[in-house]
């Protein structure tokens, strides 16, 4: 059977209270007026809003950011895991590996002619060349504005020569001698 709780002590009337009965704070006083009110400035205001904004702004952004940036490393990661199942079941298509082929052997080839200097005769020889042409069509212009600078004095000496024989013509209709 349970027995009842043991009743609170209650000291006698002029004893001090124990520790564990005396008051921990003594009853507060009555607030103090407020002296003066403060006003908060409505361009301070509005510029503590806007902060609070970017603020908030800046941390959601960085949040999403975080997580797409979490979510691309995840499907790189799936990515390259499939990739690398991929190479190792042989699972590229003969296309695939046809053309990377081809890549490495141009590559390769490349080196090869870049290490041999091959190129750079190749280039001189070239370069030779287009300066041949380039005299050839120099040489091509100044005949042809010989040709014409003597196409244009016949054309000169012809016109005289046809406003002569308009002219005797004339003469000739008109009686003369």
């Amino acid at each position: 059977m349970q027995q009842p709780p043991p009743p609170p002590y209650n000291p006698p009337p002029g004893e001090p209270p124990t520790e564990p009965t005396r008051r921990v704070a003594e009853p507060a006083a009555a607030a103090a007026p407020v002296e003066r009110e403060y006003a908060l400035d409505p361009e301070l205001a509005d510029k503590i809003d806007r902060a609070s904004f970017w603020s908030k702004f800046g941390s959601a952004a960085a949040v999403a950011a975080a997580i797409l940036g979490v979510i691309a490393l995840v499907i790189a990661l799936d990515a390259r895991d499939k990739a690398d199942s991929n190479a190792n079941d042989g699972g590229q298509s003969p296309q695939l590996r046809s053309d990377v082929d081809q890549l490495q052997s141009d590559v390769s080839k490349l080196e090869r002619q870049a290490s041999s200097g091959q190129d750079s005769g190749d280039v001189s020889s070239q370069l030779s060349d287009i300066e041949d042409q380039l005299k050839q069509i120099s040489d091509d212009q100044q005949q042809a504005q010989q040709d014409i600078s003597s196409l244009q004095q016949d054309v000169s000496q012809l016109t005289d020569r046809v406003d002569q024989v308009e002219q005797a013509q004339e003469d000739a209709a008109a009686g003369g001698p």
